[in-house]
């Protein structure tokens, strides 16, 4: 007997290998927004520094519904599946909304805006205002061969209500996903291995100079 592996770049191939452009992953991720009940959306690009923000204030997520929901591929919760997932929450006294986004592809559209991106969410369920979660991808990985899904590893760090990352927590973030390069050594061609590694040497945010929801930041590679 044997059983089905995925390789790493299966997150590269569904999600910035399928995806026209900019535009078209934006509005995946609108769609995303759609679904999680935002009723405002704001895209910011800071030329200077090469940032995409994009920010709304949709229902978010916990810290578990992050992992098994946002880094899980091919979840069943938005098509009506009878096992598995249920159907994401629906703010109280709001009218039901159609799913727009189906098939996980925002998140991985990601991807095509640029080669990293910061992750906050903090779910709001009816008056409760849970803990604000943080994580950070660098998209380099998931092009490297011959290297299985999960070996690699995603920094998940949570706050406590109300509480924002600093720029010191968002680097520690950055610093604990470079720590995969490390790992997976030889693995990673040098070229790669190299551009990862300058590409995470110059992330620096601090979200507290710029948030106000939910927050997604990506560097913007042009």
């Amino acid at each position: 007997m044997a059983k089905f592996r995925a390789r790493a770049r299966t997150v590269d191939m569904l999600g910035r290998q399928q995806i026209a452009g900019i535009p078209t992953a934006i509005s995946e991720l609108f769609k995303n927004a759609h679904d999680a009940y935002a009723e405002n959306v704001d895209v910011d690009y800071f030329r200077d520094q090469h940032l995409f923000v994009l920010r709304d204030d949709g229902i978010g997520m916990t810290e578990d519904e992050f992992i098994d929901r946002w880094l899980a591929i091919g979840t069943e919760s938005k098509v009506g599946a009878l096992k598995g997932l249920p159907p994401p929450p629906k703010p109280p006294d709001v009218e039901q909304r159609p799913m727009l986004g189906e098939k996980g592809i925002g998140r991985l559209a990601i991807a095509a805006i640029g080669p990293q991106v910061l992750i906050l969410t903090r779910a709001k369920r009816g008056r409760k205002i849970h803990e604000t979660v943080m994580s950070f991808i660098n998209w380099g990985l998931f092009e490297v061969p011959g290297v299985n899904l999960d070996e690699i590893e995603i920094p998940v760090i949570t706050y406590s209500e109300g509480d924002l990352p600093t720029r010191d927590d968002v680097l520690t973030t950055v610093e604990l996903f470079g720590e995969n390069v490390d790992k997976l050594g030889n693995a990673i061609e040098a070229p790669l291995a190299e551009r990862i590694r300058t590409e995470l040497k110059r992330f620096k945010v601090d979200p507290n100079h710029s948030i106000t929801y939910e927050m997604l930041i990506s560097k913007v590679d042009v």
